[in-house]
């Protein structure tokens, strides 16, 4: 695999992105023109799929580097450090790929001087409503820490037909956390009356995280968080900055994002029981889609993750257990 020239320009409090994709489509343009314009150097483009379309679109883009999953790139992995605990599943699991993309990342981005790296999916805009990005990184820049973690809100998609999602849908579940925490009744009322909120979060609820690059003795400790090798890892936790994840906005992309995934285990690497660890909608969601009946799969959708009601969507809001956020939205529409 080709490497990026190391790059003297590179502020030492610049951050990058890295992300493992596949069949991102239109919403690629999104993703990466918001990034840029909230203050990111650059982004680090693993493409799962070496045939994918938009491999060479966004090789093209400003600040980008799209890298194919080939053989250079497999050659690449069997030389990390990660290669000992993910080598076995990188054919199975694509958690195990994404770890091994995230520590060639970290690798990239530190021969081009830059500081921070954020992992994070193609379905997730990192979200700071006070601060640019740039800003926010900088100021941890004079901090002590090798590691941020952010905490993620939900996305809740109110119809079935999104063509962009980060333009389209702006309402979310806050990070659980703050729901438990702070509105224990309300959430377990409702999770017992809409199901849509059975589980509350869908998928995951432990956010996501940056590393510093200076220290090469840091590396990926699962696909959410990040450690030091050989000592204690110093991690603090942001409150003004945040994940937005946008799974399965619209239901194009419910179908096509659990097609791809096939008929995974109910277990990651075989040891770590799914529907113990997020609930069972991940599960019934791969079933219906497998089953290859597009309708029953759509009405499962509609009643398990589409809220259309307006009524219902104020009144979660009013309760706090949903929240507009359009800022990204509107971030995007304006570049």
């Amino acid at each position: 695999m080709a490497r990026a020239a190391v790059s003297s320009s590179a502020s030492r409090s610049a951050a990058a992105i890295v992300t493992t994709l596949r069949n991102a489509g239109a919403v690629l343009d999104s993703f990466v023109a918001y990034h840029r314009a909230i203050g990111f150097e650059h982004l680090f483009l693993f493409f799962d799929d070496p045939d994918d379309p938009d491999l060479s679109r966004a090789g093209a883009m400003t600040g980008v580097t799209a890298i194919p999953h080939d053989a250079a790139l497999r050659e690449t992995w069997r030389r990390l450090r990660m290669y000992s605990q993910c080598g076995a599943f990188v054919d199975s699991e694509v958690m195990s790929r994404q770890l091994l993309n995230v520590e060639c990342a970290m690798v990239l981005a530190r021969e081009r001087g830059y500081e921070w790296l954020l992992s994070i999916d193609a379905d997730e805009l990192f979200f700071s409503p006070a601060e640019s990005a740039s800003r926010h990184f900088g100021s941890l820049t004079a901090t002590g820490f090798d590691t941020v973690q952010y905490a993620n809100c939900e996305a809740v998609p109110t119809r079935d037909e999104i063509h962009d999602f980060f333009r389209e849908v702006d309402i979310f579940k806050p990070p659980l956390q703050f729901v438990r925490s702070n509105l224990g009744s309300q959430l377990r009322q409702v999770v017992q009356s809409v199901p849509q909120l059975n589980p509350f979060f869908h998928f995951y609820a432990n956010g996501k995280s940056a590393v510093r690059l200076r220290d090469e003795q840091l590396e990926p400790f699962g696909v959410h968080q990040f450690r030091h090798a050989k000592r204690p890892t110093r991690s603090t936790s942001s409150v003004g900055q945040f994940v937005l994840h946008y799974a399965c906005c619209g239901f194009e992309a419910f179908w096509t994002k659990y097609v791809t995934l096939g008929r995974f285990p109910d277990r990651w690497w075989n040891r770590y029981d799914i529907a113990t660890a997020i609930g069972t909608f991940h599960l019934e969601a791969r079933d219906v889609v497998c089953s290859g009946d597009r309708e029953r799969a759509l009405a499962f959708y509609r009643e398990r993750f589409v809220i259309s009601d307006a009524d219902l969507i104020e009144r979660l809001t009013r309760q706090r257990l949903l929240a507009h956020m359009s800022q990204p939205g509107q971030i995007i529409a304006a570049v």
